[in-house]
């Protein structure tokens, strides 16, 4: 499965869709940021990250070309049959895959964590505590997380679907519309679905971390995780195809 891994990263980091995203995604934060600043001063820059990480527009830039990028010609190219058709499991096929996006969307946080780092420790007037640049830090790697958890989830659809354009339609569909669809059931219902949703329980393990508690709203997350590939895997073991 190593292996397999390591040949699809070199063929995913040849597609170019991640470097517009990744390019998109900073000129985005770094003008959030900039008016951040402006208005509240160092204490802005936070807001500011904060702000453009949580929207709908660094989700698109990022979450969408991740997912193209691992999953776009997967079911309508024969590869995946050549693959198991050298002794790789179905199984291990799918956690290759999510491994990939996992392994992409790191690598592009990591990008977006060491510009911000640089540009708080740089030559600026911007001043921030180490626990508060902790905090920050703590911050993105939720989101990458967040944004890990849209792409399998997005993937168990596809899978399921044997439609790489529906994957795609509610990888969009996450990074979009989810909170906005659960603050309009919640406003009409008065029914407070959404700190129970995978998001939800990010949104509260980032205020337990805030105050110095156990983000425990962590594990039941992981279990949304482990549910959807479990769902994943048992559909695609049942999948037939022409080898």
């Amino acid at each position: 499965m190593r292996n397999l891994v390591r040949a699809d990263l070199k063929r995913i980091f040849r597609v170019g869709l991640i470097y517009i995203g990744l390019l998109l995604a900073l000129i985005y934060i770094s003008y959030t940021v900039l008016e951040g600043v402006v208005n509240d001063g160092s204490i802005g820059l936070v807001r500011g990250v904060q702000k453009s990480l949580s929207g709908a527009p660094i989700a698109l830039f990022i979450v969408f070309p991740t997912f193209y990028a691992v999953f776009a010609h997967e079911l309508s190219s024969k590869s995946m049959q050549a693959v198991l058709g050298h002794g790789i499991t179905r199984d291990k096929l799918i956690v290759a895959k999510l491994l990939d996006a996992a392994i992409v969307l790191l690598c592009v946080y990591l990008v977006i964590i060491v510009a911000i780092l640089a540009v708080i420790n740089g030559e600026s007037a911007i001043i921030l505590s180490s626990q508060q640049q902790t905090n920050l830090v703590v911050f993105i790697i939720l989101r990458w997380l967040r944004h890990f958890g849209y792409i399998v989830f997005s993937a168990m659809i596809m899978y399921i679907s044997g439609s790489t354009v529906l994957g795609i339609v509610v990888c969009v569909a996450f990074t979009v519309v989810f909170k906005l669809v659960f603050n309009m059931i919640e406003f009409f219902s008065s029914l407070s679905l959404y700190d129970y949703t995978f998001d939800g329980l990010l949104d509260w393990a980032y205020t337990g971390i805030e105050m110095e508690a156990f983000p425990w709203q962590l594990l039941p997350a992981a279990c949304y995780l482990l549910a959807a590939l479990a769902i994943t895997t048992y559909f695609f073991r049942r999948k037939e195809f022409d080898f």
